[in-house]
Formats: structure tokens, C-alpha cells, sequence
């Protein structure tokens, strides 16, 4: 014991003597721990430190880049472990995120964190909520107790001042060397790839600093011109016919039955199989499995690629803000449209209830603005309400229609427990021992899929008995996370879901495999439509050796150089297909009785401006306990997301003019 002793203080007095080795070896252990997180594995981070030594010393140095910040401070081994903290927690939330989809962490993560707070009851239960807090508080209590024993030494800020820029520079000369020589790179086609070739540091890192599109290296007005000058060339059609349009992006959705290690005792979507029999279909691949969403609907309505934007970054959260840009929707609209999007989830997600505007809709429905909505058992909206949604929003207007529904009822995380009121109808069968994929969680996905298929089959045959010409293309966003690889599926790749082109018309139309931003410009091009610069540039270009170079001077163009997206200025976004409505007012029993219409769970009362808390009745009811009006007041409603966000107001009405109260006796 006191040999080990005596060994530990000649190892303190040695480090502390040579402090900057010392950072340097922290950096080290920060950045394989990070690697073993990341991989979720201890073995295989070892592996990446032999397979790939110089992106570890690489990363590693950037740790040791941050950590060199420490000599400005007297305690510094608080400082040092303040330093790696960053590092160790993002690669151990990593880890934990991958638990339950197969896209690493990005800085875009957080940008959306207030989006993700609020479906966290859907991901993790209580006990792990409770384990965390625990984590967080037992970090709090570790970091006071290294404050206390860590002794005060002297600064050396001349040893950060000159080492910091030296090594900066150092980095960016290795970063350049790593780039040319393949090892490191600058587009990231795949997250998860890129995060297991150059590293966890490296890749987030990127993340945070690496937004938007960069100005491609080969861009010049002449060369955008010329591309441009060719897509305007071609002759804007009048297409025969203008039937309905709806696209139903399906969360998770794709054909099980392509999945060859495993067996069902019966078929969960017998409605799509029989659509992919009778009309045309393909496949179609997407950017990310499980998890990516609003990117697949940001390739799909846009007809752009995200390959060309910062590692993991979403066009929601960034160049859309404030951008409006050529979408699906805006180019029907020239044809006299009217564009819908409707999603059985908050409005507030992913800040849809802004972006869209961006996107050039009329109208966006989400859940908040839904009626008769039930849930399933792990707490995501069904996908049956979205039919009556469709249809009223088809209702709504005498053109035609232009409908977006983006579905969520087969969203995870999948129980690995068996649940109570979930009838499990489906059997699995694994075929390959070496699958990952857990049979418990797999039947409830499958029961999720079942009922989807029905909604499918609901939604037909509503839109086969309208007198309305009708397309609607079917398409699943991503597959699910059940840790499924290439081998395991018939088409041999996990990338790919599929997509149907239905109409109750009778409709030529081919079905072929295409990227996801491809399948408008193709839908279009079925219909005879060409309007909008990246739906000619898809239906004339991709047999072009430059298209996917074309494609990225066009992005930016049009993203970042304004030269097209001049054009297409925010729509007046309406949030619901009808207006929120107060008609009349009384008093109960219980206290002040608000009618109206369009009420829903989330519609709250406002009297005077003052928001007042309500028990909701029934959808043209919400009654405002112990609350009195007087002759004068102004009373309406607003439809929020049941914390601070307003998504609509009613018209006010002012009680004694517009209504009359009965005084409350």
C-alpha cells in the first residue's frame, strides 16, 4: 500500500511538473472513452485507435485544445475536469441515443431541444427520468468535492495564450493534410459512417460549425446562369388535368414483408401489398433510419438534397426561418391549388408551425387543431384522425386541392415489454439467429403497421367514392430502428422504403426507384406538370453526368445566393382548416359556459386578454370554472399547444353587444 502511494505522488509531482503532458494524456483517455460511447463498444474503440491513428490523434488534439484553456485558472484539476465534461456527457448521451435510433447526435439536436422536451414521456420512462436527475445532481455533488480537494497553483496564461493558436493552426493544417488524404472529410453522404470513420469530435464539431450549404468550389453567376437559362428553356406544360393531390408521408413505414429473417403468422399490411400489385410504385431512398422526419419532408416538398448541408443539420431549425424557397406547394399553387399540410402532432414540433409558411402553405393542421383524437399505448396520435382531415380539407375549398399529411401512430420507441391492451396479432418467427431485432418490440410494431395499413384502406376508399379526380402517393419516411442490416432485406438496403402512386381515375403512370427529393418532380411529371426550376432540373437532368453537381450550385442559388428564391415570398399561414368561432355564452351551475366551434382540447378562453384556465366539455364547450363577465368585456378563444405558445385567436366578442349573458344568480 504505500509503495502505491509512494508511485501516486511521484505521478502527481511529475504531472504537475509537466502539465501540458498531462492535458495531453487527458485528452487521450477523454477521446477513447468518447469512441467507446460512440461505438458502444469497448472493444471496438480500441479498434479505432489502430485502425484509424491519425483521426485519434486528430481528435484527440482537439480535446487537448480545449483542455490548454485550464492554465488560466489556479485550481486546474477542476478546471481540466470541467473542460472534459462536454465531451464525456455528449458521448455518453450519444450512446444513449443510439439506443433508439441509428443517427448519432448533431449540434441540430439541440437546437430543437425545446421541440424534444416535450415528447420525452414518449422515449424514456420515469425511472429513467428519475436516473438521470440522479446522474445529473450525483455530477453537481462530484464537481463541489473536486472544487474542495483540487489545490491552487499558479496561472501560466502565457502557456494557453501562445500554445492555444499554435495548436489551431497545427489543426488546420492536419485537417487539410487528413481531407486530401481521404481520411477526414468535409460532406458527410452518411452521418453514422462519417461519425465511425473520422470520429465523434470531429463529426460534432463539424456540426456545430458547419451550417447551411458552402459556396460550391466550382460556382460562378455564369455557371448557375447557364444551368438555369437550360431549365428555362423547357416549355412550362398545361397539364391536361388537375385532380387532387395528397401525399401521406407514413412515419416508419415500410414493406415487412422484405425483411428475410423473419416471419409473420400473417400479413400486417395487406392493403399496401395489394396497392403495390395494382399500381405503380418504387423504391424510394431516404437519408436516415430511424429518426429524420422532417428532413424527408424537406427533400421530398423542396426536391432538394440534404448531402449538400451540415452534418445532421435541419433546414427547419436554419436556412428556413427566415427563407422562403420553391417547394411542391408553391409550384401547384401557380396552377391554381390550394396547399395543405396537416401532421397528428404538435404544431410546435420541429417549428412546423412557422416553417410552412416558408414551404408556401394556405393552411397546416396539427394535432392541437384535431377533434376526436385517441392515442395509442405508448402515447402517439392515431393515424385514423387524419382522414377526416383530408377530407375536410378537400371540403374546404371548390379548386383543387394540394394535401400534405404527414402521419406519426407508428413512431418508437417500440416496448420491449409486453403491453396491456395491445392485442398482439402478429407472431414473429426469427429465421436468422444473428438478427438484433427483439421479438416483443417487433409485434407491437407490427400491430402499429396493421392499423396504419387500415387507415390506409379507409382513407382509399373515402377518396375512391368522391366525384373529385384523385392521386394520393403513399411513402414510408424512414424504416424503423430494430437494428435490421442490408443482408436482412430483400432489396438490400436499409435505406430504401417505398412508395405507391393511387388514383381513382384511371391514371398512366410509371413507378421506378428514386432518391426521396425525386419523387415530386416524378409525381408531377405523371401528371403532366413541370412547374418550378428543381422539378424541370429533376424530370431533364438526371441522366446529366454533372446532375448532382448541378443540383448543389442550384441549392445554394437558390438557398443562399437569393438569386431564385426572390420569387417565393412567406404565405399567410392559417393554422386549421376552419376558424375558431365564439357564438354564445351562460352560466351553470358551475361557472361561465363558452360556446362555439372548432374547439378542441387545447382551445383555451381569453376574457378581457386575460387567459383563464378552462374544463373542456365537448368540441363547441369549454366551461370557465367560478368566472364572472360584465356588459363591455371582450371574450374569445385561442387555440395553443397547451403551454405558452398561441397558434389562433378567435374574434372577440364583447358581452352585451355581440352575445348576451344571463346575470349569474
Amino acid at each position: 500500500m504505500e509503495k502505491i502511494k509512494a508511485v501516486c505522488k511521484k505521478l502527481c509531482t511529475f504531472f504537475v511538473k509537466h502539465s501540458v503532458l498531462f492535458c495531453f494524456i487527458v485528452a487521450i483517455l477523454v477521446n477513447l472513452t468518447v469512441e467507446m460511447f460512440s461505438r458502444q463498444s469497448f472493444l471496438l474503440g480500441i479498434v479505432h485507435v489502430f485502425k484509424s491513428p491519425e483521426v485519434f490523434f486528430y481528435n484527440s488534439s482537439i480535446i487537448f485544445t480545449v483542455l490548454l484553456t485550464c492554465f488560466f485558472f489556479k485550481r486546474r484539476a477542476f478546471a481540466i475536469s470541467v473542460l472534459a465534461a462536454p465531451f464525456l456527457v455528449l458521448g455518453i448521451v450519444n450512446c444513449a441515443v443510439l439506443c433508439f435510433r441509428v443517427t448519432p447526435i448533431s449540434a441540430t439536436d439541440f437546437v430543437k431541444i425545446k421541440s424534444i422536451f416535450g415528447i420525452f414521456n414518449l422515449y424514456l420512462e420515469g425511472w429513467v427520468l428519475i436516473s438521470i436527475l440522479v446522474a445529473i445532481v450525483a455530477v453537481l455533488v462530484a464537481y463541489i468535492l473536486i472544487f474542495k480537494v483540487s489545490v491552487k497553483r499558479e496561472r501560466h496564461p502565457i502557456r494557453a495564450v501562445v500554445l492555444i493558436p499554435l495548436l489551431i493552426v497545427v489543426l488546420g493544417v492536419m485537417s487539410n493534410v487528413l481531407i486530401s488524404q481521404g481520411h477526414l472529410s468535409k460532406k458527410f453522404t452518411n452521418l453514422n459512417d462519417a461519425y465511425n470513420d473520422y470520429g465523434f469530435v470531429y463529426c460534432f464539431s463539424s456540426s456545430v460549425f458547419d451550417t447551411g450549404i458552402e459556396k460550391p468550389a466550382n460556382y460562378s453567376d455564369e455557371k448557375v446562369n447557364t444551368i438555369l437559362d437550360e431549365i428555362k428553356s423547357e416549355e412550362t406544360l398545361t397539364p391536361e388535368e388537375t385532380p387532387n393531390i395528397i401525399f401521406v408521408q407514413l412515419e416508419s413505414f415500410f414493406d415487412v414483408n422484405n425483411i428475410t429473417s423473419l416471419k409473420y403468422s400473417a400479413n400486417p399490411i395487406p392493403t399496401f401489398t395489394s396497392l403495390k400489385a395494382n399500381f405503380p410504385h418504387g423504391y424510394l431512398e431516404v437519408p436516415y433510419i430511424g429518426s429524420g422526419t422532417a428532413n424527408v419532408e424537406f427533400e421530398i416538398m423542396t426536391g432538394m438534397s440534404l448531402d449538400f448541408f451540415g452534418p445532421g443539420e435541419y433546414p427547419y431549425k436554419t436556412v428556413l426561418q427566415k427563407n422562403a424557397c420553391e417547394s411542391i406547394a408553391f409550384n401547384l399553387k401557380e396552377l391554381g391549388y390550394t396547399a395543405h399540410a396537416i401532421h397528428n402532432h404538435k404544431g410546435s414540433f420541429y417549428d412546423r408551425a412557422h416553417v410552412f409558411s416558408s414551404l408556401g402553405y394556405d393552411k397546416f393542421t396539427p394535432l392541437e387543431f384535431m377533434q376526436e383524437v385517441t392515442y395509442n399505448p405508448i402515447g402517439w396520435a392515431n393515424d385514423d384522425v387524419i382522414t377526416k382531415e383530408i377530407l375536410m380539407a378537400l371540403d374546404s375549398t371548390k379548386e383543387q386541392d394540394f394535401v400534405y399529411a404527414i402521419t406519426v401512430q407508428s413512431h418508437g420507441v417500440y416496448s420491449e415489454e409486453i403491453l396491456d391492451g395491445v392485442d398482439y396479432n402478429f407472431d414473429v418467427e426469427i429465421v436468422n439467429p444473428e438478427t438484433k431485432v427483439n421479438e416483443i418490440a417487433f409485434e407491437y410494431y407490427l400491430t402499429q403497421m396493421n392499423a396504419v395499413d387500415d387507415f390506409i384502406s379507409v382513407l382509399l376508399e373515402e377518396l375512391s367514392s368522391r366525384d373529385e379526380k384523385t392521386v394520393v402517393v403513399l411513402f414510408g419516411d424512414h424504416l424503423p430502428y430494430f437494428g435490421l442490416d442490408d443482408e436482412e432485406l430483400e432489396n438490400k438496403n436499409v435505406y430504401q422504403t417505398e412508395y405507391v402512386i393511387w388514383s381513382n381515375y384511371s391514371l398512366e403512370a410509371e413507378g421506378k426507384d428514386l432518391y426521396s427529393y425525386q419523387l415530386s418532380a416524378h409525381v408531377l411529371e405523371q401528371l403532366g406538370m413541370n412547374n418550378g426550376i428543381f422539378t424541370k432540373f429533376h424530370q431533364n437532368s438526371e441522366v446529366d453526368d454533372n446532375y448532382y453537381t448541378n443540383l448543389e450550385m442550384l441549392q445554394y442559388d437558390m438557398l443562399y445566393a437569393n438569386k431564385e428564391s426572390d420569387r417565393y415570398t412567406p404565405s399567410e399561414l392559417q393554422l386549421g382548416i376552419r376558424p375558431l368561432t365564439v357564438t354564445d355564452m351562460e352560466y351553470t351551475d358551475r361557472g361561465l359556459e363558452v360556446k362555439g366551434e372548432m374547439f378542441t382540447e387545447f382551445t383555451r378562453v381569453l376574457i378581457n386578454g386575460e387567459k383563464k384556465e378552462v374544463i373542456f366539455i365537448d368540441y363547441n364547450t369549454l366551461l370557465v370554472p367560478d368566472t364572472e363577465v360584465f356588459y363591455g368585456d371582450t371574450v374569445s378563444v385561442i387555440q395553443t399547444n397547451g403551454k405558452r405558445t398561441t397558434f389562433a385567436i378567435s374574434e372577440a366578442v364583447i358581452v352585451g353587444e355581440d352575445v348576451q349573458v344571463e346575470p349569474w344568480e
